[in-house]
């Protein structure tokens, strides 16, 4: 029953990566605190990880599409990647109430954006050789990249208007773009986590594998499905979630 439960919750949070190219991070922590119990710090590490592994097929595809902005994603990828890391440090010292805090923000934050958008202005993708533009990259990168590496979210909802905003990337080349992103802040916050892993739980080995093979059917999935409907019920599932987390919250 428990090898059910695991293929199940894996699929799911691999399904959301592929589907929405993000979000999965917001799903898998509760899962891997209420479904299996993990500890808070021992979840946000597992999340990071499941957050490469579910994220790197879409990006493949994506790649092999001609889709990702390479240049913006290394820059704005850098900073995150310096954040990520650092916020993995500080986590020890920061009390988990707080963390736990910041976690119910940035879902409730999420289920904003997801609802109410913000307006889109798009040009041609500004060439990334600008200090100026550089330094917002990195900046950006790096604020999101704290936050992966403090809560264990990839940031893809942070990371694509802050593309959109500051590279004036289309909505669709940012979502790729994020991906790399995305994968190079969550790879960095691993690091962080390496020891905290649980390397010898069979169950963790599980959520990886169905977490690749759910994100390989969603995205297979999101050339099919409108993403109009899909974000809005992956915001109620969100707000679901933050409920849950402020009414019952998980045991330390």
């Amino acid at each position: 029953m428990m090898w059910i439960l695991t293929l199940f919750w894996g699929l799911l949070i691999g399904l959301i990566l592929g589907l929405l190219g993000g979000g999965g991070a917001l799903v898998s922590i509760p899962i891997l605190l209420y479904a299996f119990h993990f500890p808070f710090r021992e979840a946000v590490g597992a999340s990071l990880l499941l957050v490469v592994l579910g994220a790197l097929p879409s990006l493949l595809l994506y790649w092999r599409q001609k889709e990702v902005d390479l240049p913006a994603a290394l820059w704005m990828g850098l900073g995150g990647s310096v954040g990520a890391f650092l916020g993995s440090q500080f986590a020890s010292s920061i009390p988990q109430a707080f963390l736990m805090q910041l976690l119910i923000g940035l879902i409730l934050l999420s289920v904003w954006r997801l609802y109410c958008p913000a307006p889109i202005r798009v040009s041609s993708n500004r060439p990334v050789n600008a200090p100026g533009q550089i330094l917002k990259l990195l900046m950006a990168g790096l604020a999101i990249g704290v936050l992966t590496g403090l809560v264990g979210v990839g940031g893809g909802f942070l990371i694509v208007p802050a593309l959109i905003l500051f590279h004036r990337s289309e909505p669709r080349r940012a979502i790729a773009t994020s991906l790399l992103i995305i994968c190079l802040n969550a790879a960095s916050g691993t690091l962080g986590y390496w020891t905290s892993l649980p390397w010898g739980n069979p169950i963790f080995y599980g959520l990886m594998f169905s977490t690749v093979i759910g994100s390989l059917q969603g995205f297979a999935l999101s050339r099919k499905v409108g993403s109009h409907r899909l974000k809005q019920g992956f915001g109620l599932l969100l707000l679901l979630i933050a409920i849950l987390l402020l009414v019952k919250p998980p045991v330390a």
